[in-house]
């Protein structure tokens, strides 16, 4: 990622992560709940659009960027799943990886020390498709 580039350990970790939050956070916690997945998606969307708005509360300000950095990705990998579902979740899940390869490459390759490189980046972001 343009922060510090991103290398094969910390995509398997997000990958793992990302495959989780379907394997446990939906079939599972649905399968539990006696919920379809669309409403078990709903809840995990509410749950985290709750916690992201009590973080405030959380005084060490790293923790809280924690906090909410891992909020906003699970409810992100949840509204993507909401619109492609859950069926082929592995591939979706690898088509994210590709995502951030993309946004590091993009970066360090071609846009790293330019005057207007985030902006630039947030361009090619837009336009690139997951």
């Amino acid at each position: 990622m343009p922060i510090c580039g991103f290398n094969e350990k910390m995509l398997e970790g997000l990958r793992a992560l990302t495959e989780g939050l379907v394997e446990h956070g939906l079939e599972y916690r649905c399968k539990k709940n006696k919920e379809t997945i669309e409403q078990g998606i709903k809840r995990e969307i509410s749950d985290m659009t709750r916690l992201l708005s009590e973080t405030h509360r959380i005084d060490d300000s790293a923790k809280r960027m924690l906090t909410k950095g891992i909020a906003k990705y699970a409810q992100g990998f949840y509204m993507h799943m909401r619109k492609r579902g859950i069926d082929d979740y592995k591939a979706d899940v690898g088509k994210i990886m590709n995502y951030f390869k993309f946004m590091d490459s993009k970066y360090y390759d071609e846009l790293e020390g330019r005057p207007e490189d985030m902006r630039d980046l947030a361009k090619f972001l837009d336009k690139k498709e997951i």
